[in-house]
């Protein structure tokens, strides 16, 4: 165990959380029981966060413009989160986890009944200690989303709202996945 915390990297500052406007006063909650995404299965606890402001947004567009829904991104202060980049090769190789596969699409795989390969590698990070995984942006040019697997409890890193909520505004004529 001690080795594999030599991989991992500490991380704090803001951080931005896109969520459902209606759910605002929910944004540190963990998904609903019905909820599965990139790195969580149905019930496990995430908190997915961007580095950037507008990372936030171009990362949700997709699904807003699938749904409609009305979204607002809030920002958090998060401290001393203990997690596995996966920007760094040799990290992810000491772990054996495949960093790559973390690109393919969860949602394809969990529509044609087989494992999101992002869930193998969340569990491996879990194993080994880390208190969440930096994703590497699949759109973004340099963007990356810090994704908690655990915050404010006990030996985790603590999170707070530290800003005002903004309402998400998408051009009508945009790409699905951008502004």
């Amino acid at each position: 165990m001690a080795e594999d915390q030599a991989v991992f990297k500490k991380i704090s500052g803001t951080f931005f959380r896109s969520i459902l406007a209606e759910k605002v006063h929910q944004v540190l909650d963990p998904p609903g029981a019905a909820s599965a995404g990139r790195y969580h299965r149905l019930g496990e606890p995430t908190l997915y966060t961007s580095a950037a402001l507008e990372w936030s947004i171009q990362a949700i567009s997709g699904y807003m413009r699938e749904d409609r829904l009305p979204r607002v991104v809030v920002p958090l202060k998060v401290s001393d989160a203990i997690v596995l980049d996966q920007h760094d090769k040799e990290a992810c190789r000491r772990l054996g986890i495949d960093r790559g596969s973390s690109n393919e699409s969860w949602r394809t795989a969990l529509s044609e009944g087989r494992e999101p390969a992002s869930w193998r590698n969340v569990d491996i990070a879990r194993k080994a200690g880390a208190d969440g995984i930096i994703d590497r942006s699949r759109m973004i040019p340099g963007g990356w989303h810090l994704n908690l697997f655990r915050w404010n409890g006990s030996g985790g890193p603590f999170v707070e709202v530290c800003g005002d909520p903004v309402e998400i505004v998408l051009t009508p004529d945009g790409p699905k996945w951008g502004l």
